[in-house]
């Protein structure tokens, strides 16, 4: 029988101190991801299993959850945690929170480590960009998992939790229509991500039914950093004809829109008229404040912690792999103004 690996060569390999080791493992707060990121490999790669499990081992379940999200930056996540939490804790879960900051590579990693300490179910809102290698993973380690806002269920164990991004993108571009705007611009995250390809869609779908221009120069995709998506913004709104309205699909990617307005000196409610995709605080605080599609984040993640508890506690897989949860347009300030016919 091969001797169990210690902290110690954990710290060994990653070329950390013993305390290190233990802080990134057990998700001390103020450890940055780099290290954290580095101890998660280094304990993958040795087969590190913390002594803690040893009691959960022997009753053949751990009675804890792995929460992997893309960065823990994102208001959005951090509601949907804050619920999946509350659920889990009052069925006698504990849940680790691990973030990959958005790189496909550290998904991987993370979830062998949270596979490592052997928890009973994962919840996943994998990085932006080439989810696929996570997933094939998911399929192999068949711990049961909930994928937030990703393609449904695509394995026994694996299942998903959707936003209605549709219904509310088609709503939010008829609304702008009924105001007389003609040019409507999109800009979101990368293309290969999931709820970008959902909203896209919808609006493409939405102005062609209204026989409004659908141009290319219209639609831009940005990575989730400000700096992406205030360069992507700059040209959308530098380009001719310039849209008189703007819908934005993402919290960063709204960020570096309205950094974009502000160098171009355009005010919104008055020179282009703004929807947002996600109703955080700054759509409700900005000045006008901003009209956005709105989820409802708490039942989001309630919804995720009561499907995988059903797949982990109950015999047969849950009747309804897939959820959608509906979403809803809220309108504010900047829409209420009517782009003139003349002024098209």
């Amino acid at each position: 029988m091969s001797q169990r690996v210690t902290i110690r060569e954990v710290a060994e390999q990653a070329e950390v101190s013993v305390g290190s080791v233990s802080r990134a493992l057990n998700n001390y707060p103020h450890v940055s991801e780099a290290l954290r990121s580095r101890v998660m490999e280094a304990a993958y790669e040795l087969g590190y299993q913390p002594a803690f499990l040893a009691d959960g081992l022997r009753r053949g379940q751990t009675k804890s959850i792995g929460f992997l999200v893309g960065t823990i930056a994102n208001p959005v996540i951090s509601t949907i945690f804050e619920a999946a939490s509350e659920a889990l804790a009052a069925k006698g879960y504990s849940i680790t929170l691990v973030s990959s900051r958005n790189q496909a590579d550290l998904d991987v990693a993370s979830l062998r480590l949270l596979a490592s300490r052997q928890v009973s179910g994962l919840i996943v809102s994998s990085a932006a960009e080439s989810p696929e290698p996570s997933r094939r993973l998911l399929q192999e380690l068949g711990i049961p998992t909930v994928m937030l806002d990703r393609e449904g269920a695509a394995g026994a164990g694996l299942y998903s939790v959707q936003s209605d991004h549709g219904s509310s993108l088609r709503e939010a571009v008829a609304h702008l229509a009924a105001n007389g705007h003609r040019d409507i611009a999109f800009i979101g995250g990368p293309d290969d991500f999931f709820p970008t390809q959902q909203r896209y869609c919808a609006y493409a779908e939405a102005l062609r039914a209204r026989g409004l221009p659908l141009r290319r120069e219209h639609a831009r995709f940005a990575s989730f950093t400000e700096t992406d998506a205030l360069a992507e913004a700059l040209l959308l709104l530098r380009g001719e004809p310039r849209p008189s309205a703007l819908i934005v699909a993402g919290n960063i990617i709204l960020i570096g829109a309205l950094m974009a307005l502000q160098e171009l000196g355009m005010v919104v409610g008055r020179d282009i008229a703004l929807i947002a995709c996600d109703d955080i605080h700054l759509t409700q605080l900005y000045r006008p404040p901003i009209t956005a599609i709105r989820r409802d984040l708490d039942l989001l993640g309630v919804t995720a912690a009561r499907l995988l508890l059903q797949g982990i506690e109950n015999a047969e897989a849950p009747t309804e792999p897939v959820i959608k949860l509906p979403t809803s347009l809220v309108i504010r300030d900047s829409t209420r103004f009517v782009q003139r016919p003349e002024a098209v």
